[in-house]
This record gives structure tokens, C-alpha cells and sequence, in this order.
């Protein structure tokens, strides 16, 4: 890489790295924000899901806000609304303050990471430099989530909680300030065009994930599930006229239109579906009694796992076997990997479920960052914002039926409110068969992915063989 595109490239991961202290620090900030504001249940499950509904309904609007607008513009707005929100969190004396304050941080970190990743595509747009930088890229994630729910438990022993969202704020703030020292001035390429259509794109995404949640509930609330599906419905459909009688759609399908972009986008969300890290540090509180901080840590080699896999696993491959391989190599890789999980026992020691853990983020980590680089070396120049906000949605998709199908397994098998130190025999050895399950459907979901992108791989090159006869011979 070039020195301007190490430093954007360093920025970028920096930038994104802040956002995540949301998504990372919630689960640990839940319990004292409750008990000092004396929320309810209701009130806390709100608070839980507030920062990824605005994150779902604002992700097409960040794509074509960073397209039309310029990236680092985009992403200083973004910043000051997520700061926006750790303020209001921190100062928060009720909890419509605090759903407020969560919902502001959602939506202004996806924001930022959408029109991230579309700015580190223009950055380094393909070569060697493409491949170090999400490489690079790749890791943020895993560092992330190694260091800051350690960080935030850590803090919340020694001060009140509400210092956490200050943290958060100051986090904004140096995000703003990278932004403005070190990334370039992008070119704004006016506002043309109606915002209607990414609106109603992001409640139909929203709704229909809120969906797929609800069928991982046990058990389902069906009022909750028609009422989204109805949601759903309509967005959809509005956001369908909208479209056919714009002169400029601000939301089109027109940028994922080729050959491989839909697949590979398929592709990530199964590789964000058969993401088990979560439902293995849950199983490993009941298996093991520990609490959620031990069960943090002894994933931590996960994480290390994960990291590896994003910048040198993913390079290696890419480098002996070509992207589009290493792609759908990687995925059925991370499925063997999981096939781990039918030896599961109650009596299974620990260390062996840390050691399918890491080799199981090692290959998934190695296989999205891979599927990312691919799908946004593919995007066309005027709209890499729109196909990292297509990106985004997909792992959000794969998120949702994760829960609803790998995660339903897991909780469904032991009693969440009786705790971890309360749990019969019985539902260790229904929790063990649940890890099982998990293993052999993550299997058969990773060869579905592979099969899907080797098929319109193959596609793809008899189009490019039929269009160029020479390339054939």
C-alpha cells in the first residue's frame, strides 16, 4: 500500500473500532443502568434491541448518504449523532432517555461502518492494496470484541455507569477528529434523487428481521409476528412503488445486479448465520457455572483466532488459490469446523469447546473478510455505498436467522431465568445434544453456501467465455 492508503486504511480500522463500544458494552452496562433507573423487564429488552432497530432502518440511507454526499461528511454527521446519544445515555433519568440515547448510537456506528467500508473500497479499489487493507479491515472486529467487553467490565468495577456512555462520547468525538485530519475530503456528488425508497427499504429489513426474532422466541408472540410481518409487507410494497415511479430511486438493485454479487451476499449471511461464538459462551456459563465475564475470557482465544483468520489466514488464501475459491473455501472449511460439535458431551472438558470455538472464528473470520473483499471489489465506482449498505443488511439477515434457527437450539434447552447454578442433569444433556445439532446444521448451511457459490461461479465464466471466446482457449 501507499503511505495515503496505509493512513486512510489505518483510520478507517480506528474509526470502526470506536463504533463498536456500543455493541460491545451493552450487555455489561444492562445491569446497573437498570437497577439505578429501576427499569423494567420490558423496559430493559427495549433498551437491548433499541441500537439495532435504528441501525436496521437507517442502513440504506448511510449508503446513499455516503455516495451522494462524500464519505468523510457522511461519517463526521454520523459521529455527531452517535456522540449525541452517549450525552443523552449518559444523562438519561428515565428509560425513554436511555432508548433514545441507545438508538442514536445505533444508528449513527452502522452509519459510520457502512460508508467505512465503501470509503476503504475508493481507497484501495483493487491489487495487493485491496487485499492488505481488508485484511487489515477484518480484524477490527475481533480486536474489538477481544478487548472492549473486558475494558467496559473492568470500568464498570471501578465507577458508576454512567461513565461508560461518557466514554462513548469521547470516542465520538475522536472519531470526528480522525475523520477531519485524516481522511481526504471527499467529492459530494449532490443530492439528486428521492429518500423515500432507502427509508422504507431499511423499516421493511427492520420488520422482517424482527421477524425472524420472534420465531426464535420461545414461546412465539404471535401478535408480535404478524404485526412485523405486516410491516414488512407494506414497506415493502411501498418502497416497490416508490422506486418504479422515481426518475432517480434513491434505493435500486441495480448496483448487486451481476452475476456473483447476489450470491456472494448470500454468502455472507450464511457465514453471519453459522456464527456460534455467542451460543458457545452461553453454553459454556451452564456447562462450566461461570459467569458471563469467565465465559468472556475463556473465548478470548476465539478472538485471537479470529483475527488471525481476517488478516493472514484470508491472505495466504487468497494469494495460492484466487479470491473467488478462497471465498467458498473458506465457508465449507468453516463447516467441517463445526462438524466438531457432534462430540459434545455434558462431561466434555472446556477446552475442547474453546479449541472448535477458535478454529471455528479462525475459518469464519479468514472466509467474511475474504466474501467482504469480493463482493466490494465487485461494486460499481458510483455506488460502493449502496453495496456496503446491501452488505451490511445481508449480515443482519444471517444474524437474525441465526438466532431464530442455531440460537432457538441453545436457549430453548436449558431455563435462562432459574441461572446458571440451578440447572438439572437433564438439561446439561439436552444443552450437549443442542451444541450437536448446532454443529451438524452449520455443516449442511456451509455446503448450501458452497454449493450456491461454485454453481454461479461457474456461470459467470461461461458468460465471460461466451462474451470473450479467446479466453477459453
Amino acid at each position: 500500500m501507499t503511505p495515503a492508503q496505509r493512513r486512510t486504511t489505518l483510520a478507517i480500522s480506528v474509526i470502526v473500532g470506536l463504533t463498536l463500544l456500543v455493541v460491545t458494552g451493552l450487555t455489561f452496562l444492562v445491569e446497573p443502568m437498570a437497577e439505578d433507573l429501576a427499569l423494567s423487564d420490558d423496559a430493559v429488552e427495549r433498551a437491548l434491541v433499541a441500537p439495532t432497530i435504528a441501525s436496521l432502518l437507517v442502513v440504506f440511507i448511510a449508503g446513499r448518504a455516503g455516495d451522494r454526499l462524500g464519505q468523510r461528511r457522511t461519517i463526521v454527521a454520523a459521529a455527531l449523532v452517535f456522540t449525541a446519544g452517549a450525552v443523552m445515555l449518559a444523562s438519561a433519568q428515565a428509560e425513554h432517555g436511555v432508548d433514545i440515547g441507545l438508538a442514536l448510537c445505533g444508528a449513527g456506528a452502522i452509519v459510520i461502518q457502512v460508508v467505512a467500508l465503501s470509503l476503504l473500497q475508493r481507497t484501495a479499489p483493487d491489487g495487493k492494496a485491496h487485499v492488505a487493507a481488508f485484511t487489515t479491515y477484518g480484524m477490527v472486529f475481533p480486536i474489538a470484541f477481544l478487548i472492549l467487553p473486558i475494558g467496559t467490565a473492568l470500568l464498570l468495577a471501578l465507577v458508576d455507569w454512567r461513565w461508560v456512555p461518557v466514554v462513548w462520547a469521547v470516542a465520538g468525538i475522536v472519531v470526528i477528529v480522525i475523520s477531519m485530519l485524516m481522511l481526504d475530503r471527499g467529492e459530494a456528488r449532490g443530492s439528486t434523487g428521492e429518500w423515500a425508497s432507502p427509508i422504507l427499504a431499511g423499516i421493511a429489513l427492520m420488520a422482517g428481521t424482527q421477524v425472524l426474532d420472534e420465531l426464535g422466541e420461545s414461546p412465539v408472540d404471535v401478535t408480535v409476528l404478524a404485526i412485523g410481518a405486516a410491516v414488512c409487507a407494506v414497506a415493502f410494497v411501498s418502497c416497490f412503488v416508490v422506486m418504479r415511479k422515481a426518475t432517480n430511486p434513491g434505493f435500486s438493485l441495480r448496483p448487486i445486479a451481476g452475476v456473483m454479487m447476489r450470491p456472494l451476499l448470500i454468502g455472507v449471511a450464511l457465514v453471519t448465520l453459522i456464527q456460534i461464538l455467542t451460543y458457545v459462551s452461553i453454553s459454556m456459563e451452564y456447562l462450566y457455572e461461570m459467569t458471563p465475564f469467565q465465559a468472556s475470557l475463556a473465548i478470548a482465544p476465539a478472538q485471537l483466532g479470529a483475527i488471525i483468520g481476517a488478516k493472514y489466514v484470508a491472505g495466504r488464501t487468497i494469494g495460492r488459490w484466487g479470491v473467488e475459491r478462497s471465498g467458498r473455501g473458506l465457508l465449507l472449511a468453516t463447516g467441517v469446523v463445526m462438524l466438531l460439535l457432534v462430540l459434545m458431551q455434558p462431561s466434555t472438558p472446556v477446552w475442547y469447546l474453546v479449541l472448535v470455538s477458535t478454529l471455528f472464528s479462525l475459518t469464519g473470520m479468514a472466509a467474511l473478510t475474504v466474501l467482504n473483499l469480493d463482493i466490494m471489489g465487485r461494486a460499481p465506482a458510483d455506488s460502493t455505498g449502496a453495496v456496503s449498505a446491501f452488505r451490511t443488511a445481508s449480515s443482519s439477515v444471517g444474524s437474525a436467522l441465526s438466532m431464530a434457527v442455531l440460537g432457538a437450539v441453545v436457549l430453548s434447552s436449558v431455563t435462562m431465568s432459574a441461572g446458571v447454578t440451578d440447572v438439572g442433569e437433564a438439561e446439561l444433556v439436552e444443552l450437549a445434544s443442542a451444541l450437536r445439532l448446532d454443529g451438524l446444521l452449520g455443516f449442511v448451511i456451509s455446503v448450501v453456501g458452497w454449493a450456491i457459490l461454485a454453481a454461479f461461479a461457474r456461470r459467470d465464466r461461461a458468460i465471460h467465455e461466451d462474451a470473450n471466446p479467446l479466453v477459453g482457449s
